[in-house]
């Protein structure tokens, strides 16, 4: 009996190598789990995070098999002496059987056999011991690999919560694991996995929402590309202005949206087959940008001697009618379907087009055009979005499409200072819901104290009146609030009865103002509107 059991013994610590075998094996599916859980805790409820994973899914299981093929060999060899050492234990158990049945000396084969007992149980304790280790550096690489997703996630808004947005959280995590995983030996090998999957994004057309993405001092990144552009456009119109006698002008027409123009790009440069990255920029690829930037967008002008109604500077005096020479300035635009047909896109990349276009992407364009410090859902707040349109201001009938411009503007302002707010979730609507209580007036009219009685530490500061002021005394003094860190918002028509309009600044250069516009997709103030008619702004601080 007593050598049946010690066979027995040698058995169960074969059945528990066999065990951790199986859990090497079955690595593959941790590493896969592992990308889930990372996708998981940025957001459970965002559909475009299945969505994009499901796109790089299939192209990734070759290179993953192929991983874990190498993986699994590095894993095998570790067990190898284990498997040699109960070969020994089990010739040794043969040859003692052996003795018995010969009559031999039994005393001095129990004792040999005693020591071949405790042999087997020291070889089958350290192979469980080496199994453990095993399974415990695979779930510590897990948990650290969770653990540097959900970290990195931290503070990233909506907009980044997507399957994009977890890989950049890998990429920005990557050295993290290295220095954490290299002293893990073939544990390491998950770092391949997630290089493989970056690969993978830097080769297609998703690429486009990590050129903003700083890869050395000297990298040009698409934001700078689009302030740029922006700024050339700017001086083209001033050009136009500077070259044309007039008295006044009007700006007709809007320029392309950024979005539709870097779709254009980003489905050009792949011609359907992502034959072209286009997450990196190099001199080249912004030539091309500013080809089709300007394929997208024309001006023209003319002048017109017209009667127009004139403001004066004092607000208590009366409009009145006078006749001047007045520049018209035309922007002509293209859209999407007219770039497919001078392109003559194919349907591969006619295919992409509709992909990117879709609007579960549209927070991640925001971050492209914007940048980094821009890059929230704020970008995307219009006062005319059906969420939140039909809200009545106040105790008026008038609601937050009609009216509701300027607290708009302030809401996106709040949110884009990052300040904390009980207001959950924080919009327009429930901004305007939470003021309704004695925020306005009988009219409709905001009373500015009470945006921080609503959101504590989001503290008005003032107004400060534009009228009569040259565009660049206007530009000094925006530039002059917003380096000063408050959070600006314009008036833009001139405030005159029925004629007012407020947006958001995000940032000024040095002849133009950056905005969030709540009544377009306008981004530069003076291309859309005509800077004379730049009334005033408030400001607010952070405290």
């Amino acid at each position: 009996m007593a050598n049946i059991k010690v066979k027995d013994v040698a058995q169960k610590s074969i059945k528990t190598i066999n065990k951790a075998a199986i859990q090497t094996e079955r690595f593959k599916d941790t590493i896969v789990r592992t990308k889930e859980k990372a996708e998981e805790s940025v957001s459970n409820d965002i559909n475009s995070v299945e969505y994009a994973s499901n796109k790089i899914n299939f192209a990734t299981n070759r290179t993953i098999d192929e991983g874990i093929h190498q993986f699994n060999k590095q894993g095998q060899n570790s067990l190898m002496k284990t498997k040699e050492n109960y070969q020994k234990t089990k010739v040794k158990i043969k040859a003692f059987k052996e003795r018995i049945q010969k009559g031999s000396k039994i005393k001095f084969t129990i004792k040999n056999t005693k020591n071949t007992i405790k042999t087997s149980n020291q070889v089958a304790k350290k192979a469980k011991k080496t199994a453990q280790e095993t399974i415990k550096n695979s779930q510590r690489a897990v948990k650290l690999a969770r653990e540097s997703a959900r970290k990195t996630a931290q503070g990233i808004k909506v907009a980044t919560k997507t399957t994009i947005s977890s890989i950049k959280a890998i990429i920005v995590g990557t050295k993290v694991l290295i220095t954490a995983l290299i002293a893990g030996g073939w544990v390491a090998m998950i770092i391949i996995v997630v290089i493989c999957l970056v690969g993978l994004l830097v080769n297609s057309i998703f690429g486009i929402f990590l050129s903003n993405q700083k890869t050395s001092s000297n990298a040009i990144t698409m934001n700078e590309i689009v302030a740029e552009c922006n700024q050339e456009f700017a001086d083209k119109i001033q050009s136009i202005q500077d070259s044309n006698p007039h008295e006044d002008y009007v700006l007709d027409g809007n320029m392309a949206s950024w979005k539709d123009i870097l779709l254009v790009y980003t489905v050009k440069q792949s011609n359907g087959i992502n034959a072209t990255d286009v997450i990196t920029i190099d001199n080249n690829k912004k030539k091309v940008l500013k080809e089709i930037f300007w394929d997208m967008n024309s001006l023209s002008s003319e002048v017109k001697v017209e009667k127009v109604i004139e403001q004066g500077t004092n607000i208590n005096e009366e409009p009145k009618e006078v006749q001047k020479k007045v520049l018209h300035i035309k922007i002509a635009s293209k859209t999407l379907e007219d770039m497919k047909v001078q392109y003559n896109f194919n349907a591969a990349q006619n295919r992409q087009l509709a992909e990117l276009s879709s609007n579960k992407y549209d927070n991640l364009w925001g971050g492209v055009i914007y940048g980094v410090n821009n890059s929230g859902e704020y970008v995307n707040w219009r006062q005319t979005d059906p969420s939140w349109s039909n809200i009545k201001i106040g105790n008026t009938n008038s609601t937050i499409g009609k009216i509701g411009c300027l607290v708009t503007s302030i809401a996106i302002l709040i949110e884009k200072s990052g300040v904390n707010t009980t207001i959950s979730p924080f919009n327009p609507g429930t901004f305007v819901e939470a003021l309704n209580n004695n925020g306005f007036d009988d009219e409709g009219n905001l009373q500015y104290a009470a945006v921080e009685k609503v959101v504590p530490g989001f503290s008005y500061g003032g107004n400060i009146n534009l009228r009569g002021k040259t565009r660049s005394e206007k530009l000094a003094l925006i530039t002059h609030y917003f380096n000063q860190g408050y959070f600006i918002t314009v008036e833009v028509k001139g405030a005159t009865l029925g004629n007012e309009h407020w947006v958001s600044v995000t940032g000024v250069d040095s002849i133009n103002v950056m905005i969030v516009d709540p009544a377009s997709s306008q981004t530069i103030m003076w291309n859309a509107y005509e800077y004379k008619n730049t009334s005033q702004f408030s400001y607010f601080k952070v405290f």
